[in-house]
């Protein structure tokens, strides 16, 4: 619903309610469309028109209703319905996403150049088309071709909750597509159009990053606990036999470094199992621990402080 108010008496106002594009007879290609190619922002940002009824597409017939470019030198493709029972609007957008991704700057330049003549009746070259898109693509210093993941923007009256859950899922899984309701209002005999942005929405934009975020950090977590440990990787290689003794004396800090390399307190002996636990067996005591923990009871036990703290609690004599 909108609000009208006169001027000439702002205290009053008319209540304006939302219509439908099939009642209004407002169809998708013939007006949608147009409105959409003159005036993109419409969309709630800048972009550059590159083609519309895009069909150079191999052994497909499909028709991309507008291919866009963002500041930051993506490909946008926009995918127009007219209302929310269109069907498969996010299987088609993602359709022609996938047949984009691998265009050039070399090959999109003969489609703009085209779009340019249509739309203005004049020729430019391939030059004057390519200066035209790089001037454009002000948000990527680093731009010099084309990304190859497209971004998707689709608009219509409204959506469906199997769509916009769809685009949701999508979006936390790596794609970028935003959802621009466009609703159509009647006042007198003007027809106003009213976007709005509803995925993703400005408060809910920093939480999909962050959730993004924290499943790439989970990723390369698993991906180095994963990782054989270096222990194992001598032992299965050969490099390190059962019951071959280890200096532990290295892994220590230098103060802490024996006057005889052959205490038993600093000697471990591999024991050829690739447990977590078991990995050594300590001479000062016959346990089998880990190199990294035994080194870390090892550091505990004799650093200068742990000594201080036992003399005052009357532990040495």
């Amino acid at each position: 619903m909108l609000l009208v108010v006169p001027e000439q008496n702002p205290t009053t106002f008319t209540k304006i309610y939302s219509d439908r594009f099939v009642s209004l007879n407002i169809w998708e290609r013939r007006h949608i469309q147009e409105w959409i190619r003159q005036a993109p922002d419409v969309l709630g940002e800048d972009l550059l028109i590159l083609s519309t009824e895009f069909n150079r597409f191999k052994n497909s017939d499909d028709r991309l209703d507008i291919l866009a470019l963002d500041r930051k030198g993506n490909l946008v493709i926009i995918e127009l319905k007219r209302d929310e029972h269109a069907s498969y609007a996010d299987l088609q957008a993602l359709r022609y996403a996938a047949m984009v991704s691998s265009m050039t700057l070399e090959k999109l330049l003969p489609y703009f150049t085209t779009y340019q003549r249509a739309v203005t009746g004049q020729e430019i070259g391939s030059d004057t088309a390519l200066e035209q898109i790089i001037d454009f693509v002000t948000g990527n210093e680093d731009f010099e071709e084309l990304s190859d993941k497209p971004r998707i923007i689709l608009c219509s009256e409204d959506f469906s909750t199997e769509l916009t859950t769809t685009v949701l899922w999508l979006n936390q899984h790596g794609m970028d597509i935003s959802c621009v309701r466009i609703k159509p209002h009647k006042v007198g005999d003007q027809i106003i159009i009213v976007p709005s942005k509803i995925i993703p929405l400005q408060e809910a934009k920093q939480y999909l990053v962050e959730i993004q975020q924290k499943e790439e950090a989970k990723q390369q977590t698993n991906s180095r606990t994963k990782r054989p440990t270096t222990l194992k990787l001598l032992v299965e290689s050969g490099r390190l036999q059962p019951s071959e003794k280890i200096y532990l004396g290295r892994f220590l800090p230098s103060y802490l470094q024996p006057a005889n390399r052959t205490d038993p307190k600093y000697i471990a002996e591999i024991t050829g199992k690739l447990g977590k636990n078991n990995a050594v067996k300590w001479q000062y005591d016959g346990n089998e621990y880990s190199i990294s923990f035994l080194t870390h009871h090892i550091f505990l036990t004799y650093h200068p402080t742990s000594i201080l703290v036992q003399f005052k609690e009357g532990y040495i004599g």
